[in-house]
Order: C-alpha cells, then structure tokens, then sequence
C-alpha cells in the first residue's frame, strides 16, 4: 500500500496524567487527546516557543474529559486554556505528543 503524504492530519493519541492525591499518593487519568501533527520546522519553532506555544497548536480536542459536573468537558479556547494551564496535564500532554512523533507507543 502506497503512502499518502497529507498537508494536515491529526491522531487521536492517549494521554496519561498522574494527579497527586491526599497522602502522598498518585491517580492515573486517562484521556484521548486529538492531535495535530506538525512538520519538524513548526515543530522546532514552537518548542522554541515553550510549553504554551506548543501545547495549544497540537491539542485540536479530545474525548473523555468531564468537568466538575461530571458531563463532558466541551473543546473550546476557554476549557482547552484550563486544561493546559495544569502543570501535570501540560506535561502530560507534551509527553503523549513525544511518543506520537516518535514512534513510541503510549503503555496502559
């Protein structure tokens, strides 16, 4: 089978995210993110950029993210803003994106 260079393709890629809890003790979380995968000249200017930088140009949205009411946590500039603005989802999120780019394979 051929292979089809595409100018924009995103992936749906999960993200793991370690969220302390009382007693010294970590929470795994889980959620899907969709990614935007960027050529290596973007890629190198944003990280170049930062974290925020990078964060926002690949994250395109995601699935299995509720908020405090328990409903699904709608993508948009406000939430995704939230989202990122978490030290660990951030990290998390860039981590996910690394194992993306490089072939790595996320474990469960």
């Amino acid at each position: 089978m051929a292979f089809t260079l595409k100018k924009t393709n995103s992936v749906k890629w999960p993200v793991s995210v370690q969220k302390a809890t009382d007693g010294g003790k970590f929470k795994k979380h889980t959620f899907t993110a969709i990614f935007k995968e960027l050529g290596r000249d973007e890629f190198n200017k944003l990280v170049e950029e930062g974290d925020e930088a990078l964060g926002d140009a690949i994250l395109l949205g995601w699935e299995g993210i509720n908020g405090e009411d328990g409903e699904d946590l709608p993508f948009n500039k406000t939430n995704k803003k939230a989202l990122l603005d978490d030290f660990t989802v951030m990290k998390s999120v860039i981590e996910a994106y690394g194992k993306l780019v490089t072939g790595g394979a996320e474990k469960n």
